[in-house]
């Protein structure tokens, strides 16, 4: 825990929260970055609650392949732009913030025939954006009440339990 990625984005972010005002952080991120977002959350949620900061607040570029749970509970007015690509769970229960998440330009992949991000992504989310290029794995937007998402493609059973959001 005490090498979370998380520890220099608050760093970073710590005017911006402390004033309400905004930011742009730039960082690679590895797989070893686990729950990417969630300390930085909790930093805004135990000051200003659901309402979070104003939108794009907090914009962090990423460039590297996230680990499990990136983004999760990831709070409004945080936007996370990934340059790369994500693991299992991505967004699960997004609370407001935004993920973006593409490949590198000189990938060449075809799109729709990639995945992007992994397993049970939005699990769980309330609210907040994901916009992902690519495909989804298995499970995408289980349990989803409120978020909305863009992907170009999902595995098997997505959107179960779905009560809101739009996928």
């Amino acid at each position: 825990l005490e090498k979370a990625l998380d520890h220099e984005l608050i760093k970073q972010a710590k005017h911006a929260i402390e004033s309400r005002s905004s930011c742009e952080i730039h960082t690679p991120i590895s797989n070893i970055n686990r729950t990417a977002g969630t300390l930085l959350s909790h930093e805004i949620a135990k000051r200003y609650g659901n309402d979070g900061l104003p939108n794009d607040s907090i914009r962090v570029n990423l460039t590297g392949t996230a680990g499990q749970s990136f983004g999760a509970f990831l709070a409004k007015g945080i936007t996370f732009n990934l340059i790369g690509e994500g693991n299992d769970y991505v967004g699960k229960g997004l609370c407001g913030g935004k993920i973006i998440i593409r490949p590198p330009r000189a990938s060449g992949l075809e799109t729709s025939k990639n995945t992007i991000i992994g397993k049970a992504v939005l699990y769980g989310a309330t609210s907040g954006f994901l916009f992902a290029a690519w495909r989804a794995g298995e499970r995408f937007s289980v349990r989803n009440s409120g978020s909305t998402a863009v992907v170009e493609g999902v595995g098997t059973n997505a959107c179960e339990y779905m009560t809101g959001g739009n996928t």
